[in-house]
């Protein structure tokens, strides 16, 4: 299981990376989401946990849902 979620994870930032480098790369007038514009360290530290705790959120909500669909 801890490998199959591996491979899920390694698959869909590969995706995600992929299409933000190829918006940047088509398009130099699009600015990154990825780091704020804000030049504080605070706020940039805030901005990656908010992200990393929405995507745990989502992904532990999916896997909530999954385990409860298999129960009945």
């Amino acid at each position: 299981m801890k490998k199959v979620f591996s491979n899920l994870l390694k698959k869909v930032f590969k995706k995600v990376i992929n299409k933000s480098v190829t918006d940047a790369v088509n398009d130099p007038e699009v600015q990154s989401a990825i780091v704020p514009v804000d030049d504080s360290k605070k706020n940039l530290w805030k901005f990656i946990l908010q992200t990393l705790i929405s995507i745990l959120t989502a992904i532990l909500t999916a896997l909530g849902a999954t385990s409860c669909m298999g129960l009945h």
